[in-house]
């Protein structure tokens, strides 16, 4: 069973800023951010469980893109999983959890 995804206005946010600096750094980097994004997205919406927690009620997980140094933050509730943030792991590394 596949989770359905809500992502909040603060991920998209971190997406589109993300998106942004890789194009501006080389045209065509954000679209590989983008790509390996969707990847991510899609392996959480069909196995959110695997990925570790990142606190200590065991509420609020992580996991890393495998190219880019961004986590995707995220919890499971109920059949849908809500991505709070996509943290760029080198800025700011304690400021993963926005709720």
């Amino acid at each position: 069973m596949a989770y359905r995804l809500i992502i909040l206005k603060a991920a998209a946010d971190d997406t589109t800023e993300a998106y942004n600096y890789y194009e501006d750094i080389q045209p065509g980097l954000g679209d590989r951010f983008l790509a390996e994004l969707l990847v991510r997205f899609n392996e959480i919406s069909r196995h959110p469980q695997y990925y570790g927690f990142i606190d200590e009620q065991h509420i609020i997980r992580d996991v890393k893109l495998k190219s880019f140094p961004y986590l995707v933050v995220y919890e499971i509730e109920s059949e849908a999983v809500v991505i709070y943030s996509v943290h760029c792991a080198y800025r700011n590394p304690d400021k993963r959890i926005r709720k």
